[in-house]
């Protein structure tokens, strides 16, 4: 593994978190919230816009802090190198939509695929177990894609047990579910 960190959302990694949104390409950037900027249609590769992002980051775990219809009081946590963007987790406090309840789960998390293999998104996924402890949940969903070996591999070496792999056609059409999805329970 190489030497990281966690640490909270920061607008001094923005060079390198876009760095790492160009090697995401087309895919989803899991745990890193951006779907939150979406919500606020803020462009993340204005360095003024990720900076009011970073800010938002900040307020969301807070429970006086009312995010928009859909998304959920969250708190993230990044993983960085240096002063390079890595990853980052994403615990969801509470399961607000049907979305989060069948698909989403509580945690969602994701490694920039250049440093992939190297036992970040253990770290990432057990920091988001640990600060749901902290928050007093007592057990919380994490789920990933059928194929996806490698987060399946992760959520178990972290003691996710295995509750089902449900198939696309069992989930809501509304949900846009394309690929089965393995869902797994830690209590905490």
């Amino acid at each position: 593994m190489i030497d990281a960190k966690l640490t909270r959302p920061s607008a001094n990694f923005h060079a390198s978190w876009v760095e790492s949104w160009n090697e995401w390409g087309t895919l989803n950037q899991d745990g890193s919230a951006a779907f939150v900027a979406a919500r606020y249609g803020l462009d993340l590769r204005d360095s003024s816009d990720f900076a009011e992002w970073v800010g938002l980051l900040h307020e969301l775990p807070k429970e006086s802090f009312q995010p928009p219809e859909g998304l959920a009081n969250q708190t993230t946590i990044w993983v960085v190198a240096g002063n390079a963007y890595m990853g980052a987790a994403s615990l969801r406090h509470s399961l607000v939509n049907d979305y989060l309840v069948e698909v989403g789960g509580n945690i969602g998390y994701g490694i920039r695929p250049s440093a992939r293999g190297r036992g970040l998104a253990k770290l990432a996924l057990k920091s988001a177990l640990l600060e749901g402890r902290d928050l007093g949940m007592e057990r919380v969903l994490v789920t990933c894609k059928q194929p996806n070996v490698a987060s399946a591999r992760t959520i178990e070496a972290c003691g996710g047990v295995l509750e089902s792999v449900r198939p696309p056609e069992s989930f809501a059409p509304e949900l846009g579910v394309t690929e089965a999805i393995r869902r797994y329970w830690f209590q905490l």
